[in-house]
């Protein structure tokens, strides 16, 4: 990392600190869930209900409903938050803080599915799982208080990833399912490209914490086949110029030190150039996944986005 990027005091902290463990591309698979659970613990937010239920599809896939205490028992419009942690690592109680915050900053219901990770699974079944979800939720929501309709979707890094390939499946598979907004947080939209020939990968290519090698580690384990890298289901930005038109508005956030800024801002441009209404931001000084690392999120930046992600879902489905 070149000595005139710029960290604010948190992310610092948090890059200084990294600094001084084993890269998270040398991590087996184990290991890595074990550090992310363990940088990730905290106390749960007060005023929000957990509940969950099990989607039938397959083996079932368990999926987390968060609810701000006193917000309306029915219809309420959800939020399907999918997660990062390259595909591999992640779970509810790593992002559960997140979910909280979504919950009360809008009122909404937020629906956080627990897909099986890689290489417990591989592509497709990832996103198979997700759109599972939206998919039982658009007919059953009623049963559990939630909208079956007023949908929004938010997927950090990986997630990212599989909110783009949800939402696609929802625009080509005809079963009436609309997202109102797509909000995507530092998101992988590149698999083909294994050294990932942006500037961001070039300058960042070791970090600070995420890597250029950590990404090739996570999507050789997610999708194994090179070929099917190719399709616009797994790379965002091979999305056809039809499919790209019908994606719904857009939010796009990058952090600024992140081998991943460029992937946010180039599909940004592609679904602009399409005609979607997407707006992309750079965070000033942050690190990957700032506005879900506990370690960073309560600074002003992460605070200020959180606010801005939250005031875009409510201006769009209210």
């Amino acid at each position: 990392m070149s000595d005139s990027v710029y960290l604010d005091p948190l992310n610092q902290a948090v890059a200084d600190q990294l600094a001084t463990e084993p890269p998270i591309a040398d991590l087996t698979v184990p290991e890595f869930r074990a550090f992310f659970e363990r940088v990730q613990q905290h106390e749960p937010i007060p005023g929000v209900t957990r509940t969950n239920f099990t989607v039938p599809f397959e083996d079932g896939v368990e999926a987390f409903v968060f609810k701000a205490d006193g917000a309306a028992t029915n219809e309420l419009p959800v939020i399907f938050y999918l997660h990062g942690g390259g595909w591999k690592g992640g779970n509810v109680n790593i992002y559960d803080s997140i979910c909280r915050e979504l919950a009360l900053q809008t009122g909404y219901a937020v629906v956080f599915p627990e897909y099986t990770l890689a290489p417990e699974a591989r592509y497709p079944t990832q996103q198979e799982q997700c759109y599972a979800t939206v998919k039982y939720v658009s007919e059953h929501g009623h049963e559990h208080g939630l909208s079956r309709e007023k949908f929004a979707i938010v997927g950090d890094s990986a997630g990212g990833q599989l909110a783009v390939a949800t939402t696609l499946l929802a625009s080509t598979r005809n079963d009436g399912i609309k997202f109102g907004v797509q909000v995507l947080l530092h998101p992988i939209t590149d698999t083909v490209t294994s050294d990932r020939d942006t500037p961001s990968a070039f300058h960042f290519f070791n970090g600070p914490f995420n890597t250029v090698p950590f990404m090739r580690g996570a999507i050789d384990t997610y999708i194994p086949i090179a070929t099917d890298r190719e399709s616009e289901l797994a790379s965002p930005q091979k999305i056809s110029a039809e499919h790209a038109a019908k994606q719904p508005p857009t939010l796009i956030i990058s952090s600024a030190v992140d081998v991943l800024r460029d992937d946010g801002l180039l599909f940004g441009e592609i679904l602009q150039k399409a005609g979607v209404d997407c707006a992309v931001v750079v965070a000033h000084g942050q690190l990957h996944v700032s506005l879900v690392l506990e370690a960073t999120r309560k600074g002003p930046t992460p605070r200020a986005m959180m606010r801005l992600v939250a005031t875009k879902i409510k201006e769009t489905l209210s």
